[in-house]
């Protein structure tokens, strides 16, 4: 589990290091979501740099100390893919040449599509990640499945005091992202909003975490999202069901 801010990105065949945007990345034990905005000043018909969520895996590269191979399975993203897709990034994770013993620090290689061409293109990035606090509440939740496809499909990752929202109605993309302030109350810190003027999935900041049981646990879509719900525009009933939900561990 983890709260991953990046610090610049590097794609082939230059590898010309920068940081064109403010990306904060919560990961749980199988659920992720990524969300890469452009800084708030930045001139851009959107704020949208890439916007993502769905399931990591990975494992110990052999002979090499240190380095962890993983994929991360997109299930809905702010870059439109077809109903029979799941695109997938593979990259490595290993000590940063810059900060070597500092395991806060991480340099990812790897293979993904750079969004702004489209193409599967060589990368590196480089990130800080920092581990949620000892009690914090891990929460991942989900509507939609393979069957409603990308297009109907989102996602609300809590990890301790920050939280981001991901997914598409209708294939109308939709994103925002929260920080817990020290009084408790949610704060939004930046927002895409679709059609209906919804914020989807905020009230499950709010729920209580005894109340939550992953599998089981149903939220209807329509009393967790913001106001401004059009009666005109026919939707589907969306449920949300908690994927992961649990507490950080104490350290032994």
């Amino acid at each position: 589990m983890s709260i991953s801010t990046r610090l610049g990105i590097s794609w082939a065949p230059d590898f010309q290091t920068s940081e064109p945007t403010d990306t904060l990345v919560l990961t749980g034990r199988t659920y992720f979501v990524d969300q890469r905005l452009f800084p708030q000043l930045t001139p851009s018909p959107s704020p949208v740099s890439w916007a993502f969520a769905g399931t990591r895996s990975s494992q110990p590269v052999p002979d090499k100390p240190g380095y962890t191979k993983c994929s991360w399975t997109h299930f809905v993203s702010s870059v439109s893919f077809k109903a029979n897709e799941k695109p997938v990034d593979e990259g490595v994770l290993g000590p940063h040449p810059t900060w070597p013993d500092n395991p806060v620090f991480a340099l990812e290689t790897g293979r993904m599509v750079n969004p702004d061409t489209g193409v599967l293109t060589d990368y590196k990035e480089h990130w800080q990640d920092n581990d949620a606090k000892e009690g914090d509440e891990v929460v991942f939740w989900e509507y939609g499945n393979d069957e409603t496809g990308p297009d109907n499909r989102g996602f609300v990752g809590i990890v301790g005091q920050h939280a981001l929202g991901v997914g598409r109605v209708n294939g109308v993309f939709w994103t925002w992202r929260a920080e817990k302030a020290e009084d408790g109350v949610w704060k939004l810190e930046r927002s895409v909003l679709e059609r209906d003027g919804r914020r989807r999935g905020w009230g499950l900041l709010n729920l209580a975490f005894d109340t939550i049981v992953p599998g089981t646990t149903v939220v209807d879509d329509e009393a967790v999202s913001g106001q401004g719900f059009d009666e005109n525009i026919e939707e589907p009933r969306r449920a949300w069901v908690p994927r992961e939900a649990w507490k950080v561990p104490e350290k032994s």
